[in-house]
């Protein structure tokens, strides 16, 4: 045989083995992932009484132990219908949401009919890998029908943002993008579930950087439904400085050697109790994990993460101790977590199936402020300069009390709110003399009030709307007929 007879041969064979190798996955994974087709509401955040528009999108999914599939929520958000197909199948089966945490942007859907698992397999979950590991993703892409594989490795694991929902959890980054449709499939390590598709760096210089949820959220998740509810992962309301200046560290007495954290601001509402935070305490240890003066803590990779991963990990109810520093006396605290997230922001961040509540008064359409409404309402130049000082606040109150920021949303045109247009998207600081701290008391405020007129005052920038409360109530009708408004899609009205 001549050398170029033995060329062909040998490249031949080359793609002999590539063909055989990328030609059959794994079956029993294919067998696993599911298609999820669904038609979603997408609100109208500034009139808030409409439904801005339908749309259909689709993603991905994948079976687990009990019959269960597991995807990101934010591909079931505010759905109409969610339809489900397994690979290899034409036939699509009607699904329901089970489960949803939107934090760790995970949801179990569940389908009726037995018949759907049929030639299926379920993934079982494996552990949490390495940093260099082979992962691959699988799932449905836009831009056709076929099932995809895409190979990469593990780069990292951090505590970064989950874009669904605005709060920050563990993420694991991959070297392969997470096109769309492929969100809510398995990433898979060693032929078990390491993850979930999720989301991909958007930023200008970054190009194929996928992130999966990591399986330390997944347990959290799965750990948390077993009682057959969603209370979330918990969160603790401080703020923090690092401690690297070797000042401030002596400032605060601590000793050659020890490092840790200034909680500059707590708000926990647990003032009744002694095991709580408090400012000017110095986190030296947390859940038997020493941390460090920039707020890190070792984690499972050998290199260190963010110390609130330390909570995301464990249940509401549950406690974890805490050791600290407090007028330079070490003090162990066993700290109850009892609340997630969701309950402590003055800004809501969004949840499954959000709408957002309203109150219209003399044409002023009055919200409490959500990252929708900010994302979908306003342009990033465009930030009022009140937003972002309350963003990441937390409550100063006890759990029990709401406080949200009141703000108006839009303003619609009419002789009695001319001249007005200025205070379209600023904070409400009072309605006749009441401090507004969440729509139920500024309903109070309106109908409690004696006066002639209503008068709403705000702080940036300072000044008032006056308006007759005997006109505004003749008008009231006349708004909702013009506007076609629906009240009945507030949580309370005026009327």
């Amino acid at each position: 045989m001549n050398s170029k007879n033995t060329a062909n041969l040998f490249i031949a064979l080359i793609y002999l083995v590539s063909y055989s190798v990328c030609a059959q996955p794994n079956k029993d994974v294919q067998k696993a992932v599911v298609q999820i087709f669904v038609e979603e509401i997408v609100p109208d955040y500034t009139y808030p009484w409409q439904i801005d528009s339908i749309k259909s999108v689709s993603g991905s999914g994948v079976i687990i132990e009990g019959n269960l599939i597991m995807t990101a929520a934010h591909i079931v958000d505010n759905s109409l219908s969610i339809h489900v197909r397994k690979t290899g199948s034409d036939k699509r089966y009607n699904a329901n949401i089970k489960y949803i945490s939107d934090a760790s942007d995970l949801a179990i859907i569940t389908i009726d009919d037995k018949d759907f698992f049929t030639n299926t397999s379920l993934l079982l979950l494996g552990q949490t890998p390495n940093i260099g590991n082979e992962v691959t993703t699988w799932g449905f892409p836009l831009g056709g029908s076929q099932l995809t594989i895409t190979k990469g490795i593990i780069s990292r694991f951090d505590f970064n943002n989950y874009t669904h929902s605005g709060i920050h959890n563990i993420v694991g980054q991959i070297d392969a993008a997470i096109n769309s449709g492929v969100s809510g499939g398995p990433a898979v390590v060693n032929e078990k579930l390491a993850g979930i598709a999720f989301q991909s760096l958007e930023e200008e210089g970054a190009s194929n950087i996928g992130y999966i949820i990591p399986l330390p959220v997944i347990n959290q998740f799965l750990e948390d439904i077993s009682d057959e509810k969603v209370d979330g992962a918990p969160s603790v309301a401080i703020e923090t400085q690092s401690m690297i200046n070797p000042q401030m560290r002596k400032a605060h007495l601590m000793s050659e050697g020890m490092s840790g954290l200034l909680i500059t601001k707590s708000s926990h509402g647990l003032e009744e109790s002694q095991d709580y935070l408090k400012t000017g305490d110095v986190l030296l240890e947390i859940d038997g994990l020493s941390v460090g003066n920039d707020g890190t803590v070792t984690f499972m990779t050998g290199d260190r993460i963010n110390f609130r991963y330390l909570f995301k990990r464990k249940q509401i109810g549950s406690s974890i101790s805490i050791r600290l520093l407090r007028n330079g006396e070490e003090l162990t605290l066993n700290h109850l977590l009892k609340y997630n997230s969701y309950q402590s922001r003055i800004v809501t961040r969004h949840y499954s199936g959000f709408r957002p509540d309203y109150e219209i008064v003399g044409g002023l359409v009055f919200q409490e402020l959500s990252r929708d409404y900010i994302l979908s309402g306003l342009e990033e130049d465009e930030y009022p300069s009140w937003i972002w000082p309350i963003y990441n606040d937390y409550k100063e109150k006890g759990l029990s009390e709401k406080e949200k920021a009141v703000f108006i949303a839009t303003i619609l045109p009419d002789e009695i709110n001319i001249d007005y247009a200025d205070y379209e998207d600023k904070r409400v600081k009072s309605i006749n003399g009441i401090t507004i701290k969440n729509l139920d008391e500024l309903r109070q405020s309106i109908k409690n009030n004696k006066a002639d007129f209503h008068v709403i005052e705000f702080e940036k920038p300072a000044g008032k709307i006056i308006l007759n409360k005997q006109l505004e109530k003749e008008k009231r009708e006349y708004f909702i007929k013009k506007y076609n408004i629906n009240l009945d899609s507030a949580s309370t009205s005026l009327n």
